[in-house]
């Protein structure tokens, strides 16, 4: 494995140091691997947030229960817990890890 021994120091105000960490957090990265990537022309993408991630993972369970006749009772409560998720996602946490997240409005 090759490493890395080049260094480059770049001052920056801390709330720009602050808005790096939190969007390099906000794509599962560090600061490094954040600024590499995007300073090599690469694109960054945020993590998916938890709550879609389990709500994808309900939809996969549900989706192979519906094929062994899951009890509606059952079928219906996944489908409740699926779409608080969804809805958890979609709005989020008040939360300004970012600074600057818009408000997308009422699906």
């Amino acid at each position: 494995m090759r490493k890395r021994t080049e260094e480059i120091n770049v001052r920056v105000f801390k709330t720009e140091k602050n808005i790096i960490r939190k969007k390099a957090r906000k794509c599962g990265m560090n600061i490094s691997e954040y600024l590499r990537t995007l300073g090599t022309g690469h694109t960054v993408k945020e993590a998916p947030k938890k709550e879609l991630m389990l709500a994808y993972q309900k939809l996969i369970k549900l989706h192979d229960s519906i094929r062994y006749e899951v009890s509606m009772s059952e079928l219906s409560k996944a489908l409740s817990e699926t779409e608080d998720l969804l809805l958890k996602a979609y709005h989020g946490e008040e939360d300004d890890t970012d600074g600057g997240d818009k408000d997308m409005g009422d699906p």
